[in-house]
C-alpha cells in the first residue's frame, strides 16, 4: 500500500513538472539568448526586431519574418555572424529545448542510425500533428545514401528556414549519434508555393549502409505457391495496385464495395487526393517515398450498399424505448466532417512486375465516422489495430474534444491576458517616465541605488511660472479652483511636452521646468526661454489666467531623493535665483537673470533692460525682460495634437492686490520697477511664492506652507 502511495505521488511530481514547463513556455534559442546575453540584451533584441511578445509558448502560432527578424537583429546587435549563422544557432537551441518537454526520448529510439532518423522524420511529422493540430510540417526525404553521407530533400511551405533545419541536424548527430556532421547546400527551387532544398551531408554512414546490405544479403523470399495479390488483398480489404500510368489495376473488396467497380482501371488521381506526404502525385515520387507514411483520400462519399443492417434504420426496442439516445448518435463529433474516406498506409513498389502496392488501412476517429461511411467492424482487419482506435475512440474522442477547446479557450485567454498586460506595462512606464527621466528611471529599474543617479551639471536652465488666477476667482468653489488649476497645467504641460526639457515638479501654483538635465542639451536655454514664450501663449489664447515666469542659468546637482515618494531634485543656488526671478517678476512677463542675455540674444531672442532689482539673498541685480524671438528663426517645438480645456473664468488682468511685492501699478514701467525693492522679506529661505485665494472651503494657500524646492 505504501509503495503505491510512493508510485502515486512521484507521478503528481511529474504531471506538476511537465505542467510548470508548460506554464513557463519560453522557447529554446529565447532562453539561450538570455542566458548567454542576459535579459537586457534580448530586450534590445527584440525591441530591435519589432516583436511584441515576452516570451513565446509552444501552442501558439508566430509569423513566419519573425524567426528571420530576430536572427537579423542577432546579427546586428551582437555582431557575431551573419543572419544566416543566428538562423543555425536558432536550431541547435530547440534541439535542446525538446528535452524539456522530453521529445528528446522519441528522437533517440526513432532510428539505430542517423540516416534512419532521417528516414523517419516525415512518420514523426505525421504523428505529431495530433498533439499541435496547427503545425504545417515540412517533408525530408533521403533521396541517395553511402557509406560518406545521404542526400536529403527538405520541402516547405515555409520560407527561409532551410538553415535553421542545418541547425537542428547538426546538434542531433552531435547529440544523440556522437557524429560529426557536414550540411551542404546543393540546390534550392520553389514549386507550386512549396520550397525545396537539397542538403548533401556528410558523416559516416559506414553502418547504417552495412545493415542494409545484411538485410538484402539474409533476405530469401519463400516460393508460395499460386499466392496471387488477390489472397494478399484478404489481409488488405482496402489495398490498391496502381501501373506506371498511375491507373488502379487491382482493389480490395471492402474499397470496390464502398467506391464502386468503376475505380478499376481508372486514373488514381480521379478517386483520391493525396493528404501526405506534400508532394505532386507522379511514379517517381512513389519510389523516393517508399518509406514515407501516405494518406489519400476518396473524392467522393461512399456508398452504403447494405440493405441488412443501417445505423440509421434501427428498430426500437423495448431496451430502447425510454432511454436516451447516445450523444454521438444524434450530434457529429466537432473533429469530423462529412468528408470522404481516409486511407493511411505505405506505398511499395514490386520491381519484377513494375507494379505499386498500396497497403492501407482506414483511418477512423469513432464510431460516427464509421457509420458515416457505411462501414462496420467486420469489415476491418483484425490483425491490425484499427478496430480498437475505433472503440477507444468513441470512448475518449469526447473527452479529448472538450479539453482540447478548453485548451484553445484558455490560449486565448492567456493572449487576451498578456496583451492586457502589455498595455497596463505601456501605461505604468509612461506614467514612471512622467514622474522620473527615463534613463533615471531605467537605471531604478535595473536595481542601483538612488544615488548612482545624482549628477552634477556645469549649466542648465531652470524655469518657474506661478499661476496667478483672474479677478474673480476668489469666489470659486473648492472643486472649481482645483479645475481651473489643472487646466492650467494641462495646457503647460501640452507646451512642455514639445521641447526637449525636463518638468520637474508642480508645488502650489509653481510650475518648474529644467533644460539640460538629466540629458545634456546645447541649446538648453533656447529651449527653455522658446518654452517660457510658448506658455505665455497658451494662456493667454486659451482665455483663462496669466503666469509670472523666471528664467536663470548655471550649474546645478540633481538626483533622485526619498524612499516612499522618490522625486526627481535639482539642488544648488542657480535653482534658488530663478526662483526669485519669478517671485520678483510681473504677470505676463518673462524675467531672466543678467547671465542668460548673452545667451539669448545669440540664439534670435528679443531681451529689454528692466533695471537693478533688490532680490532676496542675492543683494541688487541686473534683471531683464524677455520679449519675444526672432520670426525668421527655426522653431524649436516638436508640434503635438492640441488640447481642450473648459475653464470656469474667461477674464485676464493682474491681481489687484499683490502680497508677494510692492511694484508700482504700473506694470510695464520698468524705470518705477527698478527703483523699488522687492518686499520679500517674510519667510524662510529659498522658499517658493503662491497664489493667494480666499473660497468658502480654501481661505488662503499660505507660502510659508509650500515645500521649498
Amino acid at each position: 500500500m505504501r509503495k503505491e502511495e510512493e508510485e502515486e505521488e512521484e507521478e503528481e511530481e511529474e504531471e506538476e513538472e511537465e505542467e510548470e514547463r508548460r506554464r513557463r513556455g519560453k522557447s529554446g534559442e529565447v532562453k539561450k539568448l538570455k542566458a548567454e546575453y542576459g535579459e537586457e540584451m534580448w530586450d534590445v533584441i527584440r525591441e530591435e526586431a519589432g516583436c511584441r511578445n515576452m516570451e513565446f509558448t509552444t501552442h501558439q502560432i508566430y509569423p513566419d519574418t519573425l524567426f528571420r527578424s530576430l536572427a537579423t537583429a542577432c546579427a546586428h546587435i551582437t555582431g557575431k555572424g551573419d543572419d544566416n549563422f543566428h538562423l543555425r544557432y536558432f536550431g541547435r537551441c530547440f534541439v535542446r529545448y525538446c528535452s524539456l518537454y522530453q521529445y528528446d526520448k522519441m528522437l533517440r529510439v526513432t532510428g539505430r542510425h542517423f540516416c534512419q532518423l532521417l528516414r523517419e522524420m516525415d512518420n514523426l511529422h505525421s504523428q505529431m500533428r495530433f498533439g499541435f493540430p496547427k503545425m504545417r510540417s515540412p517533408s525530408m526525404v533521403v533521396t541517395e545514401y553511402d557509406r560518406s553521407g545521404a542526400v536529403l530533400l527538405y520541402r516547405s511551405c515555409r520560407h527561409g528556414l532551410s538553415h535553421y533545419l542545418m541547425g537542428q541536424l547538426l546538434q542531433i548527430a552531435k547529440d544523440f549519434y556522437n557524429l560529426t556532421l557536414n550540411v551542404e547546400v546543393i540546390k534550392e527551387e520553389s514549386q507550386d508555393l512549396t520550397y525545396c532544398t537539397t542538403f548533401k551531408l556528410d558523416f559516416d554512414n559506414a553502418g547504417f549502409v552495412k545493415e542494409m546490405q545484411e538485410q538484402c544479403a539474409s533476405f530469401h523470399r519463400p516460393y508460395l505457391s499460386d499466392f496471387t495479390l488477390g489472397k494478399l488483398f484478404m489481409f488488405f480489404p482496402f489495398g490498391l495496385v496502381l501501373d506506371p500510368d498511375l491507373r488502379v489495376r487491382l482493389a480490395g473488396e471492402r474499397i470496390l464495395q464502398l467506391l464502386g467497380k468503376d475505380l478499376l482501371g481508372s486514373e488514381f488521381l480521379e478517386h483520391f487526393t493525396i493528404q501526405r506526404p506534400h508532394i505532386r502525385f507522379s511514379w517517381d515520387a512513389i519510389k523516393v517515398f517508399q518509406s514515407v507514411t501516405w494518406e489519400v483520400q476518396s473524392t467522393k462519399l461512399p456508398e452504403r450498399s447494405t440493405r441488412n443492417n443501417s445505423l440509421d434504420t434501427v428498430s426500437e426496442t423495448p431496451l430502447r424505448r425510454g432511454s436516451s439516445q447516445a450523444p454521438w448518435s444524434s450530434q457529429q463529433s466537432s473533429l469530423t466532417s462529412f468528408r470522404g474516406l481516409l486511407l493511411k498506409g505505405q506505398m511499395y513498389i514490386l520491381k519484377e512486375n513494375n507494379i505499386a502496392l498500396f497497403l492501407c488501412m482506414p483511418l477512423l476517429n469513432n464510431l460516427v465516422e464509421m457509420r458515416e461511411t457505411g462501414l462496420f467492424l467486420n469489415d476491418l482487419a483484425m490483425h491490425d489495430l484499427s478496430r480498437e482506435m475505433v472503440l477507444k475512440g468513441w470512448d475518449h474522442c469526447s473527452r479529448l474534444q472538450i479539453l482540447y477547446e478548453q485548451q484553445e479557450k484558455c490560449s486565448e485567454r492567456l493572449e487576451d491576458a498578456h496583451v492586457r498586460r502589455q498595455k497596463a506595462k505601456a501605461r505604468g512606464d509612461d506614467l514612471l517616465y512622467s514622474m522620473l527621466p527615463r534613463q533615471v528611471a531605467d537605471n531604478l529599474r535595473q536595481g542601483k541605488g538612488a544615488e548612482a543617479t545624482c549628477q552634477t551639471f556645469n549649466e542648465v536652465s531652470v524655469l518657474f511660472a506661478e499661476v496667478c488666477l483672474a479677478a474673480g476667482s476668489d469666489t470659486l468653489g473648492a472643486m472649481d479652483l482645483m479645475k481651473t488649476v489643472n487646466d492650467i497645467y494641462k495646457l503647460l504641460d501640452h507646451a512642455t511636452d514639445q521641447y526637449s526639457v525636463f518638468k520637474v515638479e508642480t508645488v502650489g501654483g509653481v510650475y518648474m521646468v529644467v533644460g539640460g538635465a538629466p540629458e545634456y542639451q546645447p541649446d538648453h536655454c533656447a529651449q527653455v526661454a522658446a518654452l517660457a514664450l510658448h506658455m505665455l501663449k497658451e494662456v493667454v489664447e486659451a482665455h483663462t489666467h496669466n503666469l509670472r515666469i523666471g528664467i536663470h542659468v548655471g550649474p546645478v546637482a540633481a538626483g533622485v531623493v526619498g524612499l516612499k515618494m522618490p522625486r526627481y531634485c535639482l539642488f544648488g543656488d542657480t535653482v534658488n535665483t530663478a526662483s526669485r526671478m519669478q517671485t520678483n517678476g510681473k504677470a505676463g512677463r518673462i524675467q531672466v537673470s543678467e547671465r542668460c542675455v548673452p545667451v539669448l540674444e545669440r540664439l534670435q531672442f528679443y531681451t529689454s533692460f528692466r533695471g537693478k532689482m533688490q532680490i532676496k539673498g542675492k543683494g541688487e541685480m541686473n534683471t531683464y525682460w524677455l520679449e519675444s524671438r526672432d520670426p525668421s528663426a527655426p522653431s524649436l517645438a516638436t508640434p503635438k495634437p492640441s488640447i481642450n480645456t473648459n475653464t470656469t473664468t474667461t477674464t485676464i488682468t493682474t491681481p489687484d492686490n499683490n502680497d508677494h511685492h510692492d511694484d508700482d501699478d504700473d506694470n510695464h514701467d520698468d524705470d518705477d520697477d527698478a527703483t523699488q525693492p522687492n518686499g520679500d522679506t517674510d519667510g524662510p529661505e529659498h522658499a517658493v511664492d503662491a497664489v493667494v485665494v480666499e473660497c468658502p472651503v480654501v481661505q488662503t494657500i499660505d507660502r510659508n506652507r509650500l515645500s521649498p524646492v
